[in-house]
């Protein structure tokens, strides 16, 4: 044996033990979640789950919307990960499926930390990625918020390791790409991400610019299939969704009472003001319209200009109650409240955890400011994208469960700035 083999073997059994453990740790978080998902089965469909099964049928018959009633609530991401599952009538199995992705989050997640801390200072940081509890409700569930936390950690990875290999830059655009199908939103502030990038890069041609570049264009590129069909249905281009003007106009509430949040179908009723509802679900004409009904009447784009034509009538009487539930909006994005109609108390689900991880970011900021630490350039366009897609959702009534795909970000990025402080500590 020679003296390079001695040395090299070595290193490979190390990185075959490392590369194993994580294998096995992985299976063991499978495994646990898959036993919770069995456990929490629902007995019905939830919420929303209904409609993201109703797209995916209609995909498996060669549509996506209706054309006589047009009903674009949500992009096809989801959906078509959904038609294997619809297609065999195996439902659940797309539940579990929640585990793989949850496991793959936290994958990648220790991928980025090993390369910035010590092995015991990563797995300390990646640990709140399996309990964070927000997360973990939503494992039975046929929501997106599994999906998007898997896929904003797997952007994150392939992004930071892009500008030195292109296959980084291609799987970070197919992953951001899938990331805006899923959550359209996350597609529209895409679409500005690539225009700031493109001019900075055309100002300061830099690697790592230029990866950002190829990623947002290739992302967008992956959505214009999507937004040709939407151009085709509607007339409009860039049209991502029926849905926004309807969550813009709950925001320009111009009622003393109420936050810019949301109204819950059955909880519509309970406001006797409230009266563009009887034209916009044609309850004038049907009052026994049932809900499903009512909900597509609500969110064809017939019913979006009304939404629009309303809401910016109500921002230009009542600008400063309109400015005080945009407040209310970026808070409730994080801590569910203040809300109108639901009894949330302050401390509930979402803010026992955000609220803690509002302090840490916080507190990292200050750490970094006095020790005079900039966070590192390869992270500075993930942040910009988050901000422009929290901008988007602060536009429109949100919830707080909107930033489980953004709390990777906000963890990680932290964790990373702290190591990056404490090497410069004198």
């Amino acid at each position: 044996m020679s003296l390079f083999e001695g040395v090299v073997d070595p290193v490979r059994r190390r990185r075959m033990a490392r590369a194993l453990q994580l294998v096995l740790a992985l299976l063991c978080i499978v495994f646990i979640d898959v036993r919770e998902i069995g456990r929490n089965l629902p007995a019905s469909l939830f919420g929303d789950e209904w409609r993201y099964l109703y797209y995916a049928n209609n995909l498996l018959h060669g549509f996506y919307s209706p054309r006589d009633r047009i009903f674009l609530w949500n992009g096809p991401g989801y959906p078509l990960l959904l038609m294997p599952f619809v297609k065999a009538d195996w439902i659940d199995g797309a539940r579990y499926m929640n585990a793989i992705w949850h496991a793959g989050a936290i994958a990648y997640a220790w991928l980025i930390l090993r390369m910035r801390l010590r092995t015991s200072w990563a797995l300390a940081a990646a640990a709140p990625f399996f309990v964070y509890g927000p997360l973990r409700e939503h494992l039975p569930l046929l929501y997106t918020e599994v999906l998007c936390f898997f896929l904003v950690t797997a952007w994150l990875y392939h992004s930071l390791r892009a500008p030195t290999r292109r296959g980084h830059a291609i799987a970070a655009g197919c992953y951001l790409g899938v990331l805006c199908l899923t959550k359209v939103v996350f597609g529209a502030a895409a679409m500005v991400f690539f225009v700031i990038m493109l001019v900075a890069w055309l100002r300061r041609k830099s690697a790592l610019l230029k990866s950002y570049v190829v990623q947002a264009a290739l992302a967008v590129a992956l959505c214009l299939p999507y937004l040709a069909y939407t151009y085709h249905l509607t007339g409009k281009p860039f049209y991502w969704s029926t849905v926004s003007p309807n969550a813009f106009y709950w925001l320009s509430s111009p009622y003393p009472d109420e936050w810019g949040d949301w109204y819950h179908q059955g909880w519509v009723d309970q406001n006797p003001t409230l009266t563009i509802f009887d034209q916009l679900r044609g309850l004038t004409e049907n009052p026994d319209l049932p809900v499903s009904e009512q909900i597509f009447n609500m969110c064809t784009p017939e019913a979006g200009e009304v939404w629009l034509k309303q809401g910016l009538a109500n921002v230009r009487a009542h600008p400063l109650k309109f400015a005080r539930n945009w407040c209310s909006n970026v808070v409730r994005l994080f801590l569910d409240v203040p809300v109108s109609v639901r009894e949330t108390p302050f401390f509930n689900d979402y803010s026992i955890w955000h609220l803690p991880l509002l302090i840490w970011t916080a507190f990292v900021a200050v750490v970094a400011k006095r020790r005079r630490v900039r966070p590192p350039a390869a992270w500075l366009p993930p942040a910009l994208l988050a901000l422009l897609t929290i901008g988007g959702y602060s536009l429109g009534s949100a919830i707080a469960r909107y930033l489980i795909p953004f709390v990777p970000m906000l963890w990680l990025g932290t964790c990373c700035l702290l190591r990056r402080t404490k090497r410069a500590q004198p």
